[in-house]
């Protein structure tokens, strides 16, 4: 797919007065981000991938890409790094709030763990299914690549393809 494709795919005629399009991205952008500073508050998804596990076509239809599993990962292991060496400052610190500092950089340390560990299952479970069902997910990624996209008609063989493909075994 071309540069031209690719910017007509996200982009298309227009877009600025486009409602949904403002939504949709929107949406995007908040479960992103919601993910990356809180991916416990989507266990019940991670649950969800979890025993779907051995089916690529329900994995493919998740709430959260990818890239906000990633992301609650990376933020998850630089606060959890951060936390730490928080604890070991407050333990040498000879303040009176002591106490109350440690509660909360424990509390901290268990929010960013879990977080780490659910970002860590979710994305374990999706490299499985994509290393042991390879064809599956090409096809999947296929369809994804080439479907057109916003409610326009098909204009490529490889769109038409895509169509074909996702009404038939996705």
């Amino acid at each position: 797919m071309n540069l031209r494709g690719k910017a007509r795919d996200e982009f298309p005629l227009g877009w600025w007065h486009s409602g949904r399009w403002w939504l949709e991205g929107a949406r995007e952008l908040t479960v992103n981000c919601l993910a990356a500073l809180a991916a416990v508050f989507f266990l019940r998804e991670a649950l969800r991938l979890v025993r779907d596990r051995d089916s690529p076509a329900d994995l493919a239809r998740r709430r959260v890409p990818t890239e906000g599993w990633v992301a609650g990962l990376l933020l998850g292991c630089m606060a959890l790094g951060s936390s730490t060496a928080l604890a070991a400052v407050a333990t040498q610190t000879g303040s009176p709030e002591r106490g109350l500092v440690q509660a909360a950089v424990l509390i901290a340390v268990l929010w960013w763990l879990a977080n780490v560990v659910v970002s860590v299952t979710v994305l374990a479970v999706l490299a499985r299914s994509r290393v042991r069902q390879r064809d599956t997910w090409a096809e999947i990624d296929f369809v994804e690549t080439h479907e057109p996209k916003n409610g326009r008609p098909p204009e490529t063989i490889e769109e038409y393809r895509a169509l074909r493909l996702k009404g038939g075994r996705l």
